[in-house]
């Protein structure tokens, strides 16, 4: 585990910043920009910030907890201590933060058509980009959350999570080639991108018999899901000896 630091926190969530984050400044300013790189940097980290509180904000609305935000080398994330509970809340926390980042590209867009600021251009069109790239569908991103929670409309848990991390897996392979190329941050970002989805893959698998499945999509197993469909959890049985005979008893 990476040592990580907290900067402070917001709106009850704990913001951190693993090492690599200070790698990635440290690589800024010595060869991609100097000080003007790393201020340009820590802008658009403030911008993946507000778009994993976007995350944040509406898993804690929906009942998920949230231990933290948290920054890296590759960006940010919010760290959901538990899945969504519904396939409709998976989709609107996945889609929350892009929907965030789409909001400050217009208002960054917007600002510098009044203003003629150019910073206000490079932050809309940056938080532009941040939310083109979390859409796409490749699990873990947003984009990838957002595919599962619409097939296992037709599909169960992990069926569903096997096709979104085969795009994702298509998309890693893509990412290396387009790296190859001369964009060496996809070429580090492709094997990660890779794993995560294994990863993903083997929790979907431990997870499965914890959720039912409706026209809708996923439902967790609990009585106490406190609206739409209650899905029954798990029958349990035991063997028991009676008069000689074995008896299958439901408990």
């Amino acid at each position: 585990m990476l040592k990580s630091w907290r900067l402070g926190s917001l709106f009850g969530f704990p913001v951190e910043v693993n090492i690599t984050f200070l790698l990635l400044l440290a690589m800024v300013l010595l060869a991609f920009g100097g000080v003007v790189g790393v201020v340009l940097v820590l802008l658009a980290f403030g911008s993946v910030v507000l778009h994993e509180l976007g995350h944040a904000l509406v898993a804690r609305k929906l009942g998920v907890d949230v231990s933290g935000i948290e920054l890296s080398f590759f960006g940010g994330a919010a760290k959901m201590v538990r899945l969504p509970r519904t396939a409709n809340d998976e989709l609107l926390i996945a889609a929350a933060g892009p929907a965030v980042s789409l909001a400050l590209g217009g208002l960054g867009i917007g600002l510098a058509a009044l203003t003629r600021f150019p910073l206000f251009a490079w932050l809309g069109w940056t938080n532009l980009i941040i939310a083109g790239f979390n859409l796409l569908p490749a699990l873990p991103m947003d984009g990838g959350r957002i595919l599962r929670a619409l097939l296992t409309r037709k599909l169960d848990f992990v069926r569903a999570t096997d096709v979104a991390v085969t795009v994702s897996r298509v998309t890693a392979v893509a990412f290396a080639v387009i790296g190859l190329a001369g964009t060496y941050q996809l070429l580090v970002l492709a094997p990660f991108l890779w794993l995560l989805g294994s990863r993903e893959k083997m929790l979907a698998r431990m997870m499965a018999q914890n959720y039912a499945y409706t026209r809708d999509g996923y439902v967790e197993r609990t009585p106490a899901y406190r609206g739409g469909y209650q899905a029954q959890p798990p029958r349990r049985f035991t063997i028991r000896q009676r008069g000689g005979r074995l008896v299958i008893e439901e408990l």
